[in-house]
């Protein structure tokens, strides 16, 4: 008889020196949804097999993304509910920071906060591309248009210039004469008076048929004045030809003649020389 009761007393020796356990039985929260930044109260229940000494730390634990501020602890007839409040300021599922609840040891609870932020899952985003400036797409149309047609507008402008060039060139080369004799006349000017008249005739219708020569296309050089006088350019009786050839006869009569030609003389030839000259040129670009 003494040894079944001998067990019966360390049995129940062995249970008082066990701890009571603790089995977690729910878990809510309210509200039920909730998001980075709201007030939270976590509702836990736990079904007790014996009482337990079960109280609030006197510090709360600390961490970087849930910020505790109260827990209610309330025990009944083997059952223990703890209420938890707290705001959390991060989303996605986190495990609440352990607490030791006298002989309570509360671990891996898990937090789902939500966030209004859409596809938080999604990582780091790529970046968009560059928003358009209103017109953009027009003006890259236009500078599209422009480069395919770059070609053809080059090719124009250089013949273009070609042959703004040719003319510039053309009508320097047309204009030569004129102006050499231009010259001329302005150095027999300044001579007048100084030399012979036959002498100053001489050079004088020496330049005048380069200028005809040049003008007509016909070699008025070493044809007579008779001969010039029959070409078509000097048939009219009125116009700058037949001004010119009078004064190749002019010339003619004092070389070989002997004419008398004062400074007066000599001067009004050279005028006359000058203004036919002139209109000839006139008449000319008139024609092209």
């Amino acid at each position: 008889m003494k040894k079944p009761f001998f067990l019966f007393v360390l049995f129940v020796c062995l249970a008082l020196l066990l701890p009571a356990q603790a089995v977690l039985q729910d878990v809510r929260f309210v509200p039920p949804v909730f998001y980075v930044g709201d007030p939270v109260e976590m509702h836990i229940d736990f079904l007790l097999d014996a009482p337990m000494a079960v109280e609030v730390p006197q510090v709360m634990p600390e961490s970087d993304w849930v910020d505790i501020h109260d827990i209610q602890i309330d025990s009944d007839s083997g059952r223990l509910s703890l209420v938890i409040s707290f705001t959390p300021f991060a989303p996605g599922t986190r495990t609440l920071p352990a607490m030791e609840l006298g002989s309570l040891q509360l671990r891996d609870i898990k937090i789902p906060t939500h966030s209004l932020i859409s596809g938080e899952t999604e990582g780091v985003r790529v970046l968009r591309g560059q928003l358009l400036l209103p017109g953009t797409r027009l003006a890259l149309s236009f500078f599209l248009a422009l480069a395919a047609m770059a070609p053809f507008i080059g090719f124009g402008l250089v013949r273009f210039t070609v042959r703004q060039i040719k003319r510039l060139r053309d009508a320097w080369q047309v204009g030569k004469p004129a102006r050499r004799l231009q010259k001329v006349l302005k150095m027999l000017k300044t001579r007048t008076g100084t030399e012979p008249a036959s002498q100053w005739y001489a050079e004088l219708t020496e330049e005048l048929r380069d200028y005809l020569s040049a003008k007509t296309g016909h070699d008025c050089r070493s044809a007579t004045t008779a001969e010039i006088g029959r070409m078509k350019e000097f048939q009219s009786s009125e116009g700058p030809g037949f001004v010119l050839l009078n004064v190749l006869k002019d010339g003619d009569m004092v070389k070989f003649a002997g004419q008398y030609a004062d400074q007066r003389i000599l001067n009004r030839s050279a005028e006359t020389v000058a203004l036919a000259v002139q209109e000839w040129e006139k008449k000319h670009e008139r024609i092209q």
